[in-house]
C-alpha cells in the first residue's frame, strides 16, 4: 500500500511538472506570435510592407522612384508586397507551432494555422525620369499645361462652367 501511494505522489508531481512545462509553452508560444512581423519587398526594393502575425499592414513604405508608375501596377505591386508578408508572417507562426509538436509539447499543430499563401516577384514599372525626352504624343491625347495636377481634371473643366455657360 505505502508502495502505490508512493507511485501516485510520483505520478502526481510528475503530472504537475508536465502541466507546468505546457503552460509554459503555451505562454512562450503566445508572446512569440504576438512578436511575429512579416516583412516583404519588391524586387526593385520600391514597395516595401511590414504586418503583424495575423497579416494586418503595420507599414508600407513607397520609394520616392514609385511617384509617377502607373496606377494599376503600383496597385498590384502593394497588394503583391503585402500578400508576401502576410505569408512571411503566416511562415514564422507556423514555426512556432512546429517547434512545440517537434519537442512533444502539442500532440497536433492548431487547426487555426492558414498556409502561407503563395509568394509572387514583383516589380513595378516606373514612371519615365523627368530628364528623359518625350517621343511625340499619341493621337487624341489630352495635354495639360506645364505644372498642371497630374491626379487632377483637366485645366478645361475648371475653366468652362457648363451650368454658368448654359445660364449666360
Amino acid at each position: 500500500m505505502a508502495e502505490s501511494a508512493e507511485r501516485l505522489r510520483a505520478r502526481t508531481a510528475e503530472l504537475r511538472t508536465d502541466s507546468a512545462r505546457r503552460r509554459q509553452a503555451r505562454d512562450w508560444a503566445r508572446e512569440a506570435v504576438a512578436a511575429v512581423r512579416g516583412t516583404a519587398a519588391s524586387q526593385d526594393g520600391g514597395v516595401r510592407a511590414t504586418v503583424d502575425h495575423a497579416g494586418m499592414l503595420l507599414r508600407l513604405e513607397l520609394a520616392p522612384e514609385m511617384r509617377g508608375s502607373a496606377r494599376d501596377d503600383l496597385a498590384r505591386a502593394i497588394t503583391a508586397v503585402i500578400r508576401n508578408a502576410a505569408a512571411d508572417a503566416r511562415t514564422q507562426v507556423r514555426e512556432v507551432y512546429v517547434s512545440l509538436l517537434n519537442e512533444n509539447v502539442i500532440g497536433e499543430l492548431p487547426s487555426s494555422l492558414l498556409p502561407p499563401p503563395p509568394i509572387e516577384q514583383v516589380s513595378v514599372r516606373r514612371a519615365p525620369r523627368a530628364n528623359a525626352t518625350p517621343g511625340p504624343e499619341p493621337e487624341g491625347t489630352a495635354t495639360r499645361e506645364p505644372g498642371a495636377d497630374p491626379e487632377g481634371p483637366p485645366e478645361s473643366w475648371l475653366v468652362r462652367n457648363p451650368l454658368r455657360d448654359r445660364r449666360g
